[in-house]
């Protein structure tokens, strides 16, 4: 099985090559497409196949499809000040991955979208997700979707990562609000033994809510994460209008912040997304949020040593 990972070279992509090769399969069935070098250099490292291109541009990676037999389409923009942006790598990418697939006779795809699909809020990531996800639905290829709620792991720089990397810089860490706030968070690693699952036996046209299996205030990720950490650090509740224009400050001065006020909208939003048991029907082992984040920190001060 020749599998084609458009995106491969993002958080999820980088973990999946890991994982795929922890698992004893052979990493030639693995070709990863991806415009971000970086990240390609990582997976490189595993001796994936690799090739650098902008999937919003027609152009020769097209080809590459053409010796596949199924596609794990995981590109994504996430975060962006730009509607266009959203729309350029959640909806025209997407429309040509599913050209490229179409024309080389490829008959199946396992496609990321986003429990952001689901959520109250609508702002461009989820609307542009959404549109993604509805090619898919209608491209007559047999698909399965993943609406993967905040993942962590190794690797991640945006989310439990980015609050790793912020406490230790910072000592007092602010909540925005009362932080009752649900999350859903899934260790990286349980959602790529599902993946490898799925493309083994891939179900048939059907769209899985897939999320953590315990629900968790985004105060107590905050308090689990500084336990974890250890030293003398501790959080602090202010107004959410505060942390909030504490944020659009941030993003009219860094080029590139990690967080914009429409993050913060969608985690004040309270979504809770369905709980649907996924563990059980693929044999999956969760892992809890506690022990996920023992496993960041100490795969971090492995890579810190060497």
């Amino acid at each position: 099985m020749k599998i084609m990972i458009p995106g491969g070279a993002g958080f999820f992509g980088r973990n999946f090559v890991r994982v795929w090769n922890e698992e004893g399969r052979s990493l030639k069935e693995l070709v990863v497409l991806d415009k971000d070098s970086v990240g390609l250099e990582s997976v490189k490292s595993f001796g994936v196949k690799t090739v650098c291109a902008d999937l919003a541009v027609s152009g020769m990676w097209e080809q590459e499809f053409t010796t596949a037999d199924i596609v794990l389409c995981l590109n994504a923009q996430i975060s962006g000040k730009l509607r266009e942006t959203f729309e350029k790598n959640n909806v025209v990418a997407v429309k040509n991955v599913l050209s490229a697939a179409k024309k080389a006779g490829i008959k199946k795809i396992l496609h990321f979208s986003s429990a952001a699909v689901l959520s109250v809020r609508k702002d461009d990531y989820a609307l542009t997700k959404e549109i993604g996800q509805k090619l898919v639905e209608k491209s007559g290829l047999q698909y399965t979707i993943l609406q993967p709620s905040i993942m962590f792991g190794l690797t991640d720089t945006k989310n439990i990562g980015w609050l790793i990397s912020f406490a230790r810089k910072c000592p007092v860490f602010p909540i925005p609000g009362h932080g009752r706030y649900p999350r859903q968070p899934i260790f990286v690693d349980d959602v790529c033994r599902l993946v490898i699952k799925m493309l083994d036996n891939l179900p048939k046209n059907k769209a899985y809510s897939i999320n953590g299996k315990e629900i968790v205030f985004f105060k107590d990720i905050i308090k689990a994460v500084l336990r974890a950490m250890g030293g003398f650090r501790f959080a602090v509740h202010i107004p959410v209008w505060v942390f909030k224009f504490c944020m659009m400050v941030g993003n009219k001065v860094m080029k590139n912040a990690p967080f914009t006020p429409d993050q913060l909208d969608s985690l004040t939003s309270g979504d809770v997304f369905p709980d649907y048991p996924w563990w059980d029907e693929f044999s999956i082992q969760v892992t809890s949020f506690e022990e996920g984040v023992k496993k960041m920190l100490a795969e971090d001060a492995i890579l810190k040593k060497n």
